[in-house]
């Protein structure tokens, strides 16, 4: 990959500007995370109150009915990845990542269109969720795939720091947007804009041109990778990443039980999302130039207690005092984290690499949600899946760079 920038500088950016391929999946990634930050962020929230309203005939306290209703959601969709994970990797080294990306969208597009009919019918939530399912299952591995192959192997850090920097930049606002939106003129407006603006970006697919993979997935060479040791302690890493991830995504239904309000959720985001903002480059640029994971598995501990320490907090200056150190000591550990994940990726197996990934994930989230239905029914408070997350943190600190002499992407 040719590296254009300043020697002294060191700005990743002036790189980035020159790679049309980096510059094209910066931008796809921005589009789709400020659509994210602004719906996805607040579907919790939709989710709880349309299971509610849908499973009232089973005489199950609201607080029950909203939780197993958003537990059983996330299990079809991660249900779906798991199914169709390797299969559609099949597809995607026959017909390439530009069309699989191109397919990914249409299913998302659907999905928000689903959403959008869906408050009163839970069928047409079952097909959002299985629409949700296959759309990630055709993105995250080859969004993945791409960023690997064509980030600097010196640089990985930076690169990723930058994106993390613009992807907070661009999406600061958009929780407050979302929030509002839902909140003054209802959920059905939210799905509206995210379908809108999920057909516009779609466009930005086509400055993509990514030459063909010649790297092949099946269930038996995903069933060999699961033999060798070294996988263990990897796989482990990214079971406690999805567990982290996935509490985090229930937590602004946590913060709406305590304020009431959907906007107030959104505005309380993005005002500890600034306040973190400034330092996700700066922490790139220290991983790159400081090879010490002392840094890492210190920002895993903090993590963890942070996790405990969220079920002591009913103030809105204590929860935007908790979201804030919480975004500060994240931006450090899950850049770092990211940052060796990509080193362990590269070699002439990436594509598989990411398309077992997202396998592994869906195996943690089943597991995941599963562990939500099971305390939602033993009517278990929000104690017990903060500490689940907890661990999670604790698991993601196994990840190695996995950088050798004749690695080809297997670990």
């Amino acid at each position: 990959m040719p590296i254009h920038r300043s020697h002294h500088l060191h700005l990743p950016f002036l790189r980035v500007d020159h790679n049309k391929q980096l510059r094209s999946l910066y931008l796809m990634r921005v589009l789709r995370d400020s659509v994210n930050q602004s719906t996805f962020f607040f579907l919790p929230i939709f989710l709880y109150k349309s299971g509610v309203v849908l499973l009232a005939q089973f005489h199950l306290a609201d607080f029950q009915a909203g939780l197993l209703f958003i537990a059983g959601y996330f299990l079809v969709v991660r249900a779906v990845m798991l199914l169709t994970g390797i299969g559609f990797g099949s597809y995607t080294s026959k017909v390439g990542i530009q069309r699989a990306f191109i397919f990914s969208y249409l299913l998302r597009a659907l999905m928000f269109a689903c959403l959008y009919f869906a408050s009163q019918s839970i069928m047409l939530l079952l097909i959002a969720a299985i629409l949700d399912g296959l759309n990630a299952s055709l993105f995250w591995s080859n969004y993945y795939t791409i960023l690997s192959q064509y980030a600097s192997k010196h640089n990985i850090g930076k690169d990723l720091g930058f994106l993390q920097t613009v992807l907070q930049a661009v999406s600061a606002i958009a929780p407050a947007l979302g929030g509002a939106l839902a909140g003054f003129f209802g959920f059905d407006t939210l799905f509206l804009f995210a379908l809108a603006a999920t057909v516009l970006s779609m466009f930005n697919i086509f400055q993509l041109h990514i030459a063909a993979l010649h790297d092949k997935v099946s269930l038996a060479e995903f069933r060999n990778w699961l033999k060798q040791r070294r996988f263990d302690r990897l796989a482990l890493s990214y079971v406690g990443r999805y567990f982290n991830d996935a509490t985090l995504f229930l937590w602004p239904l946590y913060v709406y039980f305590i304020l009431g309000s959907v906007e107030k959720v959104g505005y309380l985001y993005t005002a500890s999302l600034l306040l973190a903002l400034m330092f996700s480059f700066l922490i790139g640029v220290y991983i790159d130039t400081h090879k010490s994971k002392k840094p890492f598995f210190t920002t895993g501990g903090i993590l963890s207690i942070l996790w405990l320490l969220r079920s002591q907090v009913v103030a809105v200056w204590s929860i935007a005092l908790v979201d804030t150190l919480e975004k500060l000591t994240a931006n450090f550990h899950w850049l770092f984290f990211e940052t060796l994940m990509i080193r362990q990726s590269q070699g002439s197996q990436v594509f598989s690499y990411f398309v077992y990934r997202e396998v592994i994930q869906s195996l943690a989230a089943v597991a995941f949600w599963s562990i939500v239905f099971i305390l939602i029914l033993l009517a278990s408070g929000w104690q017990a899946l903060f500490v689940v997350a907890a661990m999670g943190v604790l698991f993601s600190l196994l990840v190695s760079d996995g950088r050798r002499s004749g690695h080809t992407g297997r670990v």
